[in-house]
């Protein structure tokens, strides 16, 4: 095989994942069960968030939270994040930030 094949948790409770880890991208996988959330956080990298079950709630810099289901949205580096799971079913995104945010360069 000259693929490489990186697995993922399926689950329904809370994870955070890192699966890929390479300089022109760093990967992470998230669930988050109804009621949590991430840190409020900046974006340190181009932002990409896959949004593949349930609802994500974001809000962005001073905007009001918008919520998502089965998209990708795109988030401008050095943006203010709040990420929160406000329903009660679990929500599950991918997180894909390029390049890697160590190598980042504005």
């Amino acid at each position: 095989m000259i693929e490489t094949i990186f697995t993922y948790t399926a689950t329904d409770e809370k994870v955070i994942e890192r699966l890929i880890n390479e300089d022109v991208a760093m990967i992470n996988h998230v669930v988050l069960p109804g009621g949590e959330r991430l840190p409020e956080h900046h974006s340190d990298s181009n932002v990409f968030l896959i949004i593949v079950r349930g609802k994500l709630s974001m809000q962005l810099g001073e905007q009001e939270a918008h919520v998502y289901s089965e998209r990708v949205v795109q988030v401008p580096f050095h943006t203010k994040m709040n990420i929160t799971n406000g329903g009660d079913e679990p929500v599950e995104f991918f997180i894909v930030k390029t390049p890697h945010p160590r190598v980042y360069k504005e």
